[in-house]
């Protein structure tokens, strides 16, 4: 007997422990083959013991465990989750060229509005622990982002905007969001379903725009019907950040911490700019929405809705 379909019967609450369950095993799996590896060659993680960011090989160390937790976490689960339920994560929907364009211009448009919530975020008062905590999340962003070459750079890419952004939209657009909205309306499923995305990321000081971002790519999935468009907003958000950072766009000016800013620390957004940026960003968002309202009203159409 196969396993395909084999808890596609089951209730809705079966099937979230589930979907969680997959993603305990394999994500310690996976570190473990992951670890595994880097003992086998001989790598040791020196960083673990002495917190040495600057080496360049503890670095890429932990940039290949990041990469295989990511895919456990997210990504074989999710795919071993909807082999076992038919569960369907609406990744099958075709492309659309100018949904596309649109969100690239969208994702690069609202970077000053979110690096001026982000610097409104840091003026919050928050606890020591949580500050210092905040610091560590920060130092390593800035060691991961130290890129010497192209080499770099394509990994950085793979690893910290391929992965996550396939991996992340499965698990909370293609999955959270739809379980949601089984409940509730989509709006607050949406809403709901960005708290947990910007929760889970555990960096205080910018909970706020990343739970922005996360409103942002749940409706880029409400309105299109299709997880593409949340992974491709995903991918633009992470990897214009890692393209800033390379040494030969930087200039040693930019900087990025945790995806928010592309701007150096020492950099202010001007009021009127983060307004600039919220209102063109509005405007588009209000053309991707009439215009996804368009493809479904022809898609009703060809399908006799």
């Amino acid at each position: 007997m196969g396993l395909k379909n084999i808890f596609n019967n089951k209730s809705t609450f079966f099937k979230l422990g589930l979907i969680f369950c997959l993603m305990t095993v394999s994500v310690v799996l996976h570190i473990m083959f992951a670890t595994g590896i880097l003992y086998f060659y001989g790598i040791e993680l020196d960083i673990i013991n002495n917190g040495d960011l600057a080496n360049h090989n503890n670095i890429n160390s932990l940039k290949f465990i990041q990469l295989f937790s990511g895919i456990g976490l997210f990504i074989t689960p999710t795919f071993l989750y909807a082999y076992l339920t038919d569960f369907n994560f609406r990744i099958n929907s075709k492309i659309k060229r100018d949904l596309v364009l649109l969100i690239i211009a969208i994702m690069l448009l609202i970077t000053p509005f979110i690096s001026f919530v982000f610097q409104l975020n840091q003026s919050f008062t928050f606890p020591s622990w949580m500050l210092e905590y905040d610091r560590q999340a920060e130092l390593m962003t800035i060691a991961f982002l130290q890129m010497d070459n192209s080499i770099d750079l394509i990994i950085n890419l793979f690893v910290l905007a391929v992965v996550p952004a396939i991996g992340e939209e499965l698990l909370f657009r293609g999955y959270l969001q739809q379980f949601f909205s089984t409940w509730l309306n989509n709006h607050m499923a949406i809403i709901i379903t960005a708290l947990l995305f910007s929760a889970i990321h555990l960096q205080f000081q910018g909970f706020i725009p990343r739970f922005i971002l996360g409103l942002l790519l749940g409706y880029f999935f409400y309105w299109s019907n299709s997880l593409w468009m949340p992974i491709i907003a995903h991918f633009v958000n992470n990897a214009q950040a890692i393209i800033f950072s390379f040494p030969s766009f930087s200039n040693n000016q930019i900087v990025s911490y945790s995806g928010y800013s592309l701007f150096s620390n020492e950099v202010i957004i001007d009021f009127k700019l983060a307004i600039f940026s919220f209102l063109s960003v509005s405007l588009l968002v209000y053309i991707f929405y009439k215009r996804t309202r368009q493809v479904d009203s022809k898609r009703k159409i060809i399908e006799g809705d």
